[in-house]
């Protein structure tokens, strides 16, 4: 049986759709926040240590400080943010750093930048493959049977393996 002649499976072209969708919804809008993250691009100002934020999951925790954000300029002031890239002792209550805030709700990046992106891109690809896998499996021409199983493409008139000719 060859291999290329069956017909795609439904339930399975509906995961990788229903994952590529999925994906792409949680990502794409974050694709702004995480760029401006990257390039430390948003208000600098001031970030001030309150407290040691843990959180413990598969045998790990992670700790981020948090505390409140104050532009240089004065206009932008923020409550209960966290320090992207904090850890447990990076601070101490009531120290002070330098921050930007990107927009990213909840919390703000060193003004050197962040790497954050890179996950957002990867996910982003990540989904733009699923749902290429899924189109190409159910919007491509299916192989002939004389083929050997592999797929036909159209070529243009006069390119070779054509049997049409062009008349003037």
């Amino acid at each position: 049986m060859a291999r290329g002649r069956s017909r795609p499976s439904g339930f399975v072209s509906l995961l990788l759709l229903l994952a590529g969708v999925l994906i792409f919804w949680m990502t794409v809008p974050h694709l702004g926040t995480a760029a401006r993250a990257a390039t430390a691009d948003g208000p600098r100002g001031t970030f001030t240590a309150a407290r040691l934020v843990c959180a413990g999951h598969s045998g790990h925790t992670t700790c981020e400080w948090a505390g409140t954000f104050r532009s240089d300029d004065g206009t932008v002031e923020l409550v209960g943010v966290k320090l992207y890239g904090s850890g447990r002792d990076t601070f101490e209550a009531g120290r002070t750093a330098p921050a930007v805030d990107v927009g990213n709700a909840g919390r703000v990046y060193d003004p050197t930048g962040s790497r954050a992106w890179i996950i957002t891109v990867v996910l982003v690809v990540l989904a733009y493959v699923l749902l290429v896998v899924v189109a190409r499996r159910h919007l491509m021409p299916p192989p002939s049977p004389g083929d050997g199983g592999r797929r036909r493409f159209l070529t243009p008139l006069g390119s070779p393996g054509t049997s049409a000719k062009r008349t003037p």
